[in-house]
Formats: structure tokens, sequence, C-alpha cells
């Protein structure tokens, strides 16, 4: 990581060649004063080494760009991992497969490399062999994460074939389409996540006595799923183990809220007869039967294939995906430093000797030096495993007119390459392209080298990442170029005035486009803040009209004082 950072220095400082030649001195005053641009450059940069806020930023970007692309995804979920129970890393790191928990630990702890590595392998094909072979889950998105003890867990998203449509029970105005479509999602909820406790009588009678206590001697995660014969009661010990919230502590889950302590996951939960839906500050909420307070929410088959702790929630709202994206997906690990701690550090260790490169070589190192890392995470990194997983490919597509420069160059010929938006506009004028999208187009075909050159389909459509990034805000100063990106990638067009369709501004352009109704869902929060901007520049009309007509109405009755006094 530290090597890599170094390098990274010396690209940024070959690339930006006004920094390299700033002096000490200049150097020292921008950092003084906050540094931001100057942070804000190198740091850019730190994208690319793995772990660092900046990488996970640049993630958090794409994973919303594959759900603009691919639609609400069906669930959340996430898998712990349970090293030191697990049978096969205990048939391959330990002297004994069958010695205590605590020497396991141990165990594990000296081998966090194999430990690692096997979570990963296990994951990976758990995904095919559950997920997408069990659920029938299209695409799929998931990071690792290590918790402090060092174990890791991974939190994702997935989604699933012929899952019931949410959306269309928040769009829809009949009454009868309401309540068949919420008949479906809370069918299909029921079969794919339970809060059930099988353990507890079906006569309702829970108190905590007839819950079953964990089986930890031995531990029921020991057994290996193949090797289980009776898998119902494998489940209950499972639950009992693996899935209820039994701890609650200030240094987990309880927070103060509203002058007490509470759990931060809300237990204990309410207990529910049945799986209904309801709604909650707006948005649906899909409650599914439990009869116990403690419980976290689980598929039978996942639990009982995977055999540590687990999670599956089934996904209601766009709001909510966003939130599980900044909260868990893609967040970034506890910093240790705030970034003027951090200049502080590097203006204590400036020589005077110091070079630029060195400048942004310490800022750069100290992105991955603001936190700790577990063994297992350093392992990770130094197996160059990938830290998140996504079935699907990723493609940049510049939108500002820029293009890659050759690596070889040869007089009287451009020294740039043909841009994708070159490609399309040159594409040909046939049917089957004629009223293709740029976005379509980039996500289904490979671009070749040369214009004219066969368009070969993708085997599977690509996730387009538009660069580069403008604010949505219709009142901002970034709107008409964020409406004219949007109708680039939305809207058929070979010449780019073709876009504006007789309108003054792209803007105004891109508002009629999204009042066609022939849009995809993706634009729909455009629809929304260009429904709210229109009325509040409404609302601004018709206060002006009524301070004028207040006005002309004082003009009036002054005008009858005055002449009535001279009578």
């Amino acid at each position: 990581m530290r090597w890599r950072a170094l390098q990274t220095g010396k690209i940024y400082i070959n690339q930006h060649p006004k920094d390299a030649r700033l002096s000490l001195e200049d150097l020292k005053e921008m950092i003084s004063s906050g540094g931001k641009e100057l942070s804000k450059r190198v740091l850019h940069y730190a994208t690319s080494l793995r772990g660092t806020k900046q990488f996970w930023f640049k993630q958090q970007s794409r994973l919303i760009s594959m759900i603009d692309c691919l639609d609400m995804p069906t669930i959340f979920f996430t898998h712990s991992a349970a090293d030191n129970q697990w049978p096969e890393l205990a048939r391959l790191i330990a002297e004994n497969p069958d010695e205590s928990s605590s020497r396991s630990s141990a165990v594990n702890n000296n081998n966090p490399a194999l430990a690692d590595w096997l979570f990963y392998e296990r994951i990976s094909k758990f995904m095919k062999t559950f997920n997408v072979d069990v659920l029938g889950a299209t695409d799929y998105w998931f990071r690792f994460e290590w918790q402090h003890r060092g174990s890791p867990h991974v939190h994702g998203i997935a989604w699933l074939h012929n899952a019931p449509d949410i959306e269309k029970l928040l769009s829809s105005d009949d009454s009868a389409e309401l309540l068949d479509v919420a008949e479906r999602i809370t069918a299909y909820v029921g079969g794919l996540v339970s809060t059930m406790n099988p353990g507890i009588p079906a006569d309702g009678n829970n108190i905590i006595n007839s819950i079953p206590l964990p089986k930890i001697k031995p531990h029921v995660c020991n057994q290996q799923y193949q090797g289980i014969n009776n898998l119902e009661m494998d489940l209950v010990d499972l639950v009992a183990t693996c899935q209820r919230h039994t701890r609650c502590s200030t240094s987990y889950c309880l927070k103060r809220k509203r002058g007490k302590q509470e759990c931060r996951f809300g237990y204990p939960k309410p207990l529910q007869q049945v799986t209904t839906i309801t709604t909650q500050e707006g948005e649906p909420v899909v409650l599914t039967s439990r009869n116990d307070n403690l419980l976290n929410a689980y598929n039978p088959v996942q639990l009982s294939a995977w055999r540590a702790n687990v999670d599956m929630q089934y996904i209601v709202s766009r709001n909510k995906v966003i939130k599980y994206v900044a909260k868990y997906a893609t967040k970034s690990e506890p910093r240790s430093k705030g970034l003027q701690e951090v200049y502080s550090t590097i203006m204590k260790s400036i020589k005077e000797d110091a070079t630029p490169l060195k400048v942004v070589q310490k800022l750069l190192t100290s992105t991955i030096g603001e936190r700790d890392f577990s063994a297992q995470e350093t392992c990770h990194l130094l197996l160059m495993l990938p830290l998140f997983r996504a079935s699907r490919d990723f493609v940049v597509l510049s939108l500002d007119g820029s293009r890659q420069v050759t690596e070889t160059f040869e007089e009287d010929k451009s020294v740039t390459v043909d841009s994708q938006l070159d490609h399309y506009c040159a594409r040909p004028d046939v049917p089957e392209f004629r009223e293709v999208s740029l976005l379509k187009f980039v996500q289904k075909y490979r671009i070749p080298k040369k214009i004219g050159s066969a368009l070969v389909p993708r085997n599977k459509d690509v996730i387009v990442i538009p660069r580069p990034y403008c604010s949505p805000d219709p009142q901002g100063p970034q709107y008409e170029q964020y409406s004219k990106q949007k109708l680039m990638l939305h809207k058929p067009f070979v010449q780019l005035d073709e876009l504006l369709g007789g309108c003054d501004t792209y803007a105004a352009a891109y508002a009629t486009f999204l009042q066609s109704g022939n849009v995809p869902k993706s634009l729909a929060d455009d629809i929304h803040r260009l429904e709210m901007a229109q009325a509040e520049d409404q609302q601004t009309v018709d206060e002006e009209v009524t301070i004028i007509y207040i006005f002309k109405q004082f003009i009036f009755y002054s005008f009858l004082c005055i002449l009535f006094a001279g009578m």
C-alpha cells in the first residue's frame, strides 16, 4: 500500500507540472491555510489506493450507477464468518480439528492469510450456488469488511428474477391493483425472508424458558451441511446460536436517543402474526411475521448452508437503498485523524530540502495510515484479493468531448483515439441503431478501435459511469450542463444541436423530455426535482402577482383619498 502511494505521488507530479514547480514556502503556505484545493487534487489520485476513503467513494458512485441502470434491487444481505468453528478451516490449519474454540481462535490468529482466503473462496462459491442458482439472482454486488477482532463479513445487494415490483405499489391509483400487488409482495417476502424462531412452540407460548439455548458444546457451526441428518433440528440450533440479538451494550448497539438508551438495531422488535405492508414516514415497510422479538432476519436455506450469522432484508424503497449504500455497502473505515491534523503532522515532518513530490507522497500515505488494519484485512490486500465483487463490468463514458491520447505518434495523424461518443455519432444509419440512445449503445456494444468497424454485442450489458459529474439541482449553476448530459444519454441523436429540439437551452429541452412520459425509471428523481422547482417558481410568481395587486389597490385608494380630500 505504501509503495502504491509513493508511485501514485510520482504520477501526480508528472501530470501536474505547476505543482511540481512550487517552492517549499508555497507548499507550507498552502498547507497552513487548509490546503483544500491541493488536497482535492492530490486525494483524487487516492481512488486507486484500495481501502481508502477515496477508493470507497468511487465504488459508491459506481454502485449508484448500477442501481440506476438495473432499477431497484430485491434484497440486502450480510454474511459473517465463524472462522473459529468452521471445520473446513480447522482441517487446513489445526493439528487437532476438534480442539476447543479458544485454541482454534489462537491458531486462526496465527494464520490470518489462510483464514481470510478461505472466507473469500467460501463467499464467492456461495454467491453462485445460493444467490444465483437457488434464489435466481440476475445481478449482485457485495463488499468485504473486517470487524474489530479481525474476522471478515460481507454486505451486499442482489437483483432477483421475477421479484414483484414494489414501486408499482406506490405509483398505482387502482385500489384492486394495489391489493393484488400487496398480496403478491407479502407472499413473496414470506417465502424469502423469515423472522420466525422454529424453536418456539406453534401455540404462541414464547416465554423465555421455551426458547432453545445456543448450542456451543459442541458448536452447531462445527457441523458440515452435508453431514446433517435432521435439518429441522439443525435450523433450530442455528437460529438459537447465530441469529438472536441477546446482548446490548454501549460499546456495540446502545445509543442515547431522545434522552434514553436505545438499541440502534431496534431490538426488541414487536411480534407480528402475519406478514403485512404498511407505511412509515411516507414509505412502504414490510413487517414479516415474527414470534421472537430478538431474532435477526434470515433465509432458512441461507442460514443452514452458510452456518454462521446471516441477514436478509427485502428492499422496499429507493431511498433506503441509497442509505444502505452509504451506511454499509461503500462506507470507509472510521478515520483516526482529521484532515487538518494530517496537515499539521505533515508540516512538522517537512524538511527544508523537501520537494513537492515528497509533500504529495506524504499526503497520499496519510490516507492509508489514518486507521488500523486487522491482520486478515492486511493479508487480503497483500494477496490482491478484491475488496468488492460485482456481476457487471463498469465503463466510464466521457460526455465533455475529451479523448484518450495515443501511445504512439505518427506524422499527419491524429494523436487522440476516437471516443465512445465519436463511435455513437458515426453509428450505422439502420433501424437497429437509428433510435438507440448513447447509454444503450455503450451498454450493449463493444467499441471497436476504428470508426466504421463492425459493432460486436457484449455478452452482458455493462454499467455506464457518465463523466464529468454535474449537480442535478435545477437552481444550481451546473444544471444546464447536467441537462445536456442527460439528453445525450437518453435521447437518440447524431448531432448535438438535435438535442435542443427547438428550445433555447438544454435545461428547457430536458424539461420537455421529462414531461414526454417516455423516460426511464432512473430519471424519477429528476422529474420530482423539476416538479418541485416549477412549483416553487409558480409560488414565487403568485406572490409577485399578489404584491403587485396589493400595491395597485394601495395606489388606487390613495388616489381616492386625495381626490375626496380636495373636494
